[in-house]
């Protein structure tokens, strides 16, 4: 078994150190001896989803969130396509920005940041969601959501955060989140280890 793994523009959308994401999901797998393969993806390299078994993108400044915009939405359907063979999307911090393209979700641009940490629950594994939150945009749908939060912001004024469809998972919450949460560390992982089979 062998996690073949996708972090895009890792030099670019790494604001608040979100490659930690990349670290805690890897240490992971190499605690329980799951062979893995990292690659990081530029904005001049081409993509072949069907390669990968997980993609994550993080958090960055607006000029290289426009520009990952740019970059990826002319594979809009190869990444439809990667999502239908139940493969992992995971987005957090203020990439969720750039995903607009895919129709699933709306989301809404503040006038100021929302900054503050965050604390919730989550259907997809027990305990306690650990994070933070220092972004301009929020999710505005209100369907398929993954965070029930007791402090935090959450989509279109409630208590409810991120979007998750098939195993496409967008989050503004940092942290960086897998981090600082083995347990949804173990999530992804389970998924990917049922993948393999």
């Amino acid at each position: 078994m062998t996690i073949k793994i996708a972090h895009l523009y890792p030099n670019e959308l790494n604001l608040y150190g979100e490659n930690g994401n990349i670290k805690a999901l890897t240490y992971a797998l190499k605690e329980q001896d799951i062979a893995y393969i990292i690659t990081n993806i530029d904005f001049t390299d081409p993509i072949n989803f069907n390669d990968y078994d997980f993609i994550y993108i993080g958090s960055g400044r607006k000029i290289f969130l426009d520009k990952a915009r740019q970059a990826l939405e002319p594979y809009k359907e190869n990444i439809l396509n990667y999502l239908k063979q139940d493969k992992v999307f995971l987005i957090t911090g203020n990439a969720v920005s750039i995903f607009e393209f895919l129709n699933f979700y709306e989301v809404t641009s503040l006038d100021n940041f929302v900054v503050g940490n965050v604390c919730g629950t989550t259907s997809l594994c027990k305990g306690q969601i650990k994070a933070f939150q220092n972004t301009e945009y929020l999710i505005k749908s209100t369907d398929n959501l993954i965070f029930s939060l007791d402090t935090g912001y959450g989509n279109n004024n409630t208590m409810l955060e991120g979007y998750q469809k098939n195993n496409f998972y967008a989050t503004t919450l940092i942290g960086p989140l897998l981090a600082r949460n083995p347990n949804l560390t173990k999530y992804f992982i389970d998924i990917l280890k049922e993948n393999q089979k």
